[in-house]
């Protein structure tokens, strides 16, 4: 019961926090794919990728930005996300267990949803200037 309870204090807490933020981030926050960058070449094919553009639309935008150029989150762009987490499993790492105002995902998204923004967000915000 007192997990349950704390998870629900986690959602509550990270809506909150996304409707309090949602005009700072600049995220569109829709799930739909139409604020943030599409994949270009043959990541443009990659659902993996795709699949984590509507992670990064939904759950990361509002705080990131819609391009990943930060807002109340770090800026993702110009190769800053790649020094910060040398390797993919760091940044998964993190994602699933959150720090200080990042909340954690590791309750709210699967395993596979955080994989796939992990990658959406080092293939290709990462490389955008």
């Amino acid at each position: 019961m007192q997990r349950l309870a704390a998870l629900v204090l986690v959602i509550g807490s990270v809506v909150a926090a996304g409707a309090a933020l949602a005009g700072c981030g600049g995220g569109a926050g829709t799930g739909t794919s139409s604020g943030s960058p599409a994949p270009t070449g043959a990541l443009a094919r990659d659902r993996e990728v795709e699949n984590g553009r509507t992670v990064f639309d939904h759950y990361c935008a509002t705080c990131h930005g819609a391009t990943g150029g930060g807002g109340v989150g770090p800026a993702f762009t110009g190769g800053l996300l790649l020094h910060d987490f040398a390797t993919a499993d760091e940044q998964v790492a993190f994602v699933k267990r959150g720090k200080g105002v990042m909340p954690s995902f590791g309750s709210i998204l699967s395993d596979r949803q955080v994989r796939a923004v992990v990658r959406y967000e080092r293939e290709v915000l990462s490389v955008r200037p």
